[in-house]
């Protein structure tokens, strides 16, 4: 699931302008990153051996660390992949795989060219529920293992919200026991179950 639904009234030239402006703030990002670690550990060092051991050394290190912290923290920040792994962050406790299940509302201006995995029509409005398997570190996600998804067309949606929906949907599930994220891309479940349920 992207950030942002893909709209029928975007052009071309405006999905380009997105496409480089994200790998653009990538780069500013990683450089960002660089930066700041080099800063970090070669600072420090640099500046016992140019002032000894003194006053003056320990706060020229202490300020080269921070700083480069400071830019570790905003190229993390301006970067969109990064960013993106830190919004999905789970408990600080979580180490290993972790595994969630998303769901967001497919609305009728998508482009939306899935087949509903119930009923087999085409998903013009409806959701899409996303199963995703990652390794995490003190609860970042860091490398992502596999990522699949289920779209529903609205009335299947419906039903499997409402606690309708037929025994064997369950078992298209990637897994069998997953954790259940209760925020989504800036939308809670409630407000998705509320919007479908009106639709009904």
């Amino acid at each position: 699931m992207s950030d942002r639904p893909s709209h029928s009234d975007d052009s071309p030239v405006v999905a380009l302008a997105d496409t480089v402006s994200e790998i653009l703030y990538g780069i500013a990002g990683w450089l960002l990153v660089g930066l700041g670690l080099a800063i970090s550990v070669l600072g420090p060092p640099s500046a016992a051996a140019g002032h000894g051991i003194g006053f003056s050394a320990l706060l020229f290190s202490t300020v080269a660390f921070v700083l480069g912290l400071v830019f570790v923290a905003f190229g993390v920040f301006v970067n969109p992949s990064l960013r993106r792994r830190l919004n999905r962050r789970h408990k600080i406790s979580r180490f290993g795989t972790v595994r969630t299940v998303d769901q967001r509302v497919v609305r009728s201006d998508e482009r939306c060219l899935e087949r509903c995995v119930s009923c087999d029509s085409r998903v013009e409005r409806g959701m899409v529920r996303r199963y995703r398997e990652e390794y995490a570190l003190a609860g970042v996600p860091v490398y992502t293992a596999s990522v699949a998804y289920n779209h529903y067309c609205l009335e299947c949606a419906t039903d499997e919200l409402s606690g309708r929906h037929d025994a064997g949907l369950e078992s298209r599930s990637p897994f069998e026991a997953s954790e259940r994220s209760t925020a989504l891309e800036g939308k809670s479940t409630d407000e998705d179950e509320k919007s479908l349920l009106e639709r009904e």
